[in-house]
Order: C-alpha cells, then structure tokens, then sequence
C-alpha cells in the first residue's frame, strides 16, 4: 500500500449532482425566457392591433363630424373632439390626441395652409376648425400587462398607433346603373327643363322608422330614338344591365368628372325594373350628370358624370311607351321633377347620406353624397 486513501464514488456522485442541478436551473431559465419571449410577442402583436384599431375609430370619428359640417349641419372643434374622446374611451385608448388635416391628409395650421409636422398643426380641441378642414390625423396607446416577462423584471408594455380619416364627395362605392341629370328634362317636351339638383329638396331621416320625411320625388327616365334608358354601362359589358344591379361591381373612380359609357336599357329594361324594386326602401347611390337627358348616341352615348347622389328608392316603373301612371305625381306630397309626359321613372326621396367609401377633392352641393375614408 502506497498510503494513498482511495476516492470515493460517493464524492463524484455529489459533485456530479451539483453540476446537473447548474445546468437545469440555467436551462429553465432559458426556457422561461424562450416562452416569455413567444407569449409575450403574441400579446404585444393582439394589443397593436387594438391600438391600431381604436386609432382607426377615433380619427372616422373625427371625420365623420368634419362630414356633417360639410353637408351643412353646424358641427364645431368641440364636437370633433368630443366625438374622439368618446371613442378613445371605448377602445381603451389613453393619451389620444388629433390634428386637422385636408382631403389628402395633409396636415394643416391653424389658418389653413400646410404644415410640415404635428408641432405646427391645428390641433383638435383648441378651439378652432382652420379652413380646408376635411381629415383628422388621430393617436393614442394602450398600456398592457406582461406574464411570463415579469419573470425577468418587465411587467408592462404599450402599443401605441396613429391613423387618418378623411371626408369629401365620394366617388366610388356600389352604385345604381342609372344616371340623373343635374337638369332633368321632362321627356314628353324636348329642352323643357325641371328643377335643377340645387333645388332638390333634401329629405330627413324618420326617427320612427321607415321614408325619410319630406318631398317624395319622381324623376323621369327619359328614352330616346337612339335606344337610351338612361343607363350606364359600369361593368364594361353591354346589355346586361339588370346584372349590374344584382352583382353591382365595387366602382372608383379617380376624381370627377368621368365620362362613363351608357348601355342599351331597352334590351332589358323590364329585368331592370323588377331588381331595382327588390331595392325599394334603402338608399342607393346614382350618379349625376352634367348634361341633360338627351342621348343622341343612343346606347354608343358617353355621359359626363360629374357626382353621385343618394335617392332613397320607393320603385322604379317603365312601360313601352305613353304616358306612365306610376310616373305622374299628384302635386303635393308626390312630385315630379319634370312634366308627367314620363313613361320611365325613379321614384323616392333625395337625402344627405354619409357612407365610407373613396372621396375627392370638390364642394358638395345639393344633394352630393358624401364619404369618409382612412388614408393611412
């Protein structure tokens, strides 16, 4: 025997165990960090999206009082940051703030021109709407609690967004293939024009339910030698326009005015009809022309389409010639726009719609609708 006592197993096995008992500890704190790190990104990305959404709201808020204020009603500074303070609340959003902007987004000073960023901005709430006012730039966050991640010393994030509404004519949407113009003519007296769309006489909403109350309207559809129903072709295809108004395509347009084909209404006018009057008690968007109802073209004619308004639809009538009964008023509470020498017609009531959808540049008169769009 050298003198050398002998290692004992038991001694590796412990420090063996001390190692392992290391390792595990620094790998479940790694894994903790693994899974705090998934957790919490899906957490942080749903709360972006609540912000995101609430920032969306608050500015169509914002816009959406601009809209009333551009169809005439009395709407002030006020009102726009109310309206926003009200959504900020119900989207749980803390900290919301809102600049005026024009119809493109731009930003705006306090007297109307444009401003470089939201420092020299008229800002919501201070008391005045510059002119050209027709967008807001709004903002806000959302504070959230963490769960894994207090592990490591974080417990809370926040998620902020910003985003822009803005209001004008609009110019796109999901629009009757029939066409007004801003002078109707009476069809049965060549040149003899009725009441100009200036002088449509808007009708208001029916708390109680049901027509809007004030004048009810028959405007007439005038046929021409050419074959014109005063109908536009907006799919590019011809004669099916009763197709287009039961699978009316999403149309844009760019800016108004457009010219816009017209299709042939005699080849399906009777399947016309009976879609349109499926339609009878809600709004539908017609666009306005600047011409009158004459068509020399027939269905190879172009109109000039320079708007589009809301007319809430009580029936659609055509017969094949004559003077149609359904398209003589009594003259009070059914009026016709034009003569009663119509044997087509649209009858129901012009109203002041706001609905989203693109907008554009230009004033809104008479009985323009109008749109409210986020732009970013």
């Amino acid at each position: 025997m050298n003198g050398q006592p002998a290692r004992r197993p038991a001694d590796h096995r412990r420090t063996t165990r001390g190692q392992v008992i290391v390792i595990t500890a620094m790998a479940m704190v790694a894994l903790i960090g693994g899974v705090s790190l998934v957790v919490e990104a899906g957490n942080a990305y749903a709360h972006q999206r609540d912000a995101q959404n609430g920032a969306d709201a608050i500015a169509n808020a914002g816009a959406t009082v601009l809209a009333q204020r551009l169809g005439g009603a009395t709407r002030t500074d006020a009102d726009v940051a109310s309206a926003m303070a009200s959504l900020a609340v119900k989207n749980r959003l803390v900290g919301e703030s809102g600049w005026y902007t024009d119809v493109t987004g731009q930003l705006l000073t306090p007297l109307g021109g444009a401003a470089a960023n939201t420092k020299n901005a008229a800002r919501v709430g201070d008391g005045l709407i510059p002119p050209g006012a027709q967008g807001v730039q709004a903002g806000g966050s959302q504070a959230f609690d963490t769960t894994f991640a207090r592990v490591l010393g974080i417990s809370q994030f926040t998620a902020s967004a910003d985003a822009t509404a803005v209001t004008g004519a609009l110019t796109g949407g999901i629009f009757l293939p029939v066409v007004f113009p801003v002078n109707i003519v009476d069809c049965a007296v060549n040149g003899d024009l009725g009441v100009g769309e200036a002088n449509w006489t808007l009708s208001d909403p029916n708390p109680a339910g049901g027509h809007p109350i004030g004048q009810e309207y028959i405007v007439p559809l005038c046929k021409t030698g050419g074959g014109s129903f005063m109908i536009l072709d907006l799919d590019g295809t011809p004669n099916n326009c009763a197709d287009e108004v039961t699978n009316p395509p999403a149309i844009q347009f760019n800016a108004f005015p457009v010219d816009v084909a017209s299709d042939n209404g005699n080849n399906c006018a009777k399947q016309m009809v009976d879609e349109v009057n499926k339609l009878s008690g809600k709004v539908v968007l017609v666009p306005i022309c600047d011409g009158a109802c004459v068509t020399n073209g027939g269905s190879n004619a172009t109109y000039h389409v320079v708007k589009v308004t809301a007319f809430y639809l009580d029936y659609m009538s055509d017969q094949n010639g004559g003077t149609n009964a359904l398209c003589k008023g009594n003259g009070t509470t059914l009026k016709t726009i034009a003569g009663n020498g119509s044997s087509s017609c649209l009858v129901g009531w012009f109203v002041r719609y706001i609905t989203s959808g693109p907008v554009g540049a230009g004033p809104i008169t008479g009985a323009g609708a109008i749109g409210i769009q986020l732009v970013r």
